[in-house]
């Protein structure tokens, strides 16, 4: 889906009737203080089945930062391209506005330089946000085995790239600048920590073309381009692999490792991690999100009771659908009283496990 943050699109004439709405509303938590913002979108889905939001009806609530609890209603887009110039749908117009109109915007709705602030903040989280799905790294065999680069460590422009390549390629790019992140990830996924190979090698294959440009004058000159051609290989004991001879649960798990490790993100949210991969290796995976939790907000979702047995009860969300609110996400112990919160504590240290709980459905009760 676009993001809040830009408004990609650029229609004047959109039919509502084929759009659909959706309602978010959410908490944030800045420096001690309490932002909840609400956005009421119009989302559309185009020819490539993209979802784009087509307009936004939002507002913020900021009374620990405002001492007022009157709301403000200002679009988030406008702090992402306002700078420059604002550009962004209504139902009723399409306005543009340059940068100059933008702090008078701000003035008129009563924007301080704090109530601006936070707003970029939740921008600046927002934007290192990033989405893994179950199905994302499940098919090695559409892996190539080779990407190009131009000299070292550059993909090559004009190149569009994006699923496993984008992954070969930030493997390699780790790899070239020799991060600590790579370091961390080789080690746990190599024979000193969970073993599923022995080691990853990037075979680079120098290739050159030869460019020519017509001068003024009809002069002609000859210029010779210099590539790589990268040919990542995993070790696997006596073997060396292509990525796409790898298993579906090798390599799931060792994308999912890689991001988890050298991902710069502020929250990352991950797509049933429990996919393609065994109840052993998943339990490693699982106590590594906990490591990294530490140092980025993960979010995960899942139908595996093996998952559910490596958490606590207080970090479980339970999700349903109500035919008048919509989709609905509540803290499981919220639904519980002190008694019953402590019955299940003992039960669970004693004799049971989340996951039996989850099977026989006594976690779904409200």
């Amino acid at each position: 889906m676009n993001s809040l943050l830009g408004f990609r699109g650029r229609r004047f004439n959109i039919d509502y009737s084929l759009t659909t709405s959706c309602s978010l509303k959410v908490w944030y938590d800045w420096e001690g203080k309490q932002i909840i913002h609400t956005a009421k979108l119009d989302i559309n889905t185009d020819e490539s089945n993209q979802d784009e939001i087509v307009s936004t009806t939002e507002s913020w609530y900021m009374f620990d930062i405002t001492g007022n609890k009157k709301l403000i209603k200002i679009p988030l887009g406008i702090f992402y391209e306002g700078y420059r110039e604002l550009k962004f749908y209504s139902k009723e117009r399409f306005i543009i506005s340059h940068s100059g109109n933008f702090n008078r915007l701000m003035i008129n709705q009563g924007l301080t330089k704090k109530i601006q602030a936070a707003i970029e903040a939740v921008i600046s989280y927002l934007q290192r946000l990033k989405y893994y799905s179950a199905s994302q790294f499940t098919n090695p065999s559409s892996c190539p085995t080779s990407f190009e680069a131009e000299g070292i460590g550059r993909i090559r422009r004009g190149i569009r790239i994006r699923g496993h390549k984008r992954f070969l390629y930030d493997m390699y790019d780790e790899y070239k600048n020799n991060s600590s992140g790579y370091e961390q990830f080789i080690s746990l996924i190599g024979p000193s920590g969970i073993g599923l190979i022995d080691n990853i090698e990037f075979n680079e294959i120098r290739t050159s073309s030869l460019e020519y440009k017509v001068m003024i004058g009809g002069k002609v000159r000859k210029k010779e381009k210099v590539n790589l051609l990268i040919a990542p290989g995993f070790k696997i004991g006596n073997n060396k692999l292509s990525p796409s001879q790898l298993s579906e649960g090798t390599f799931k798990t060792i994308a999912l490792i890689f991001y988890l490790v050298t991902d710069r993100s502020s929250l990352l949210m991950i797509e049933e991690p429990e996919v393609c991969v065994h109840h052993g290796l998943l339990e490693s995976i699982i106590e590594l999100i906990k490591v990294y939790s530490t140092e980025k907000q993960i979010f995960i979702s899942t139908h595996s009771d093996a998952v559910l047995d490596n958490l606590k009860v207080e970090n479980i969300f339970k999700v349903k659908r109500d035919e008048r609110k919509g989709t609905i996400i509540s803290k499981v112990v919220k639904s519980m009283n002190s008694l019953e919160l402590k019955i299940l504590k003992e039960y669970l240290h004693t004799e049971g496990s989340l996951g039996e709980l989850w099977k026989h459905g006594d976690l779904e009760s409200d």
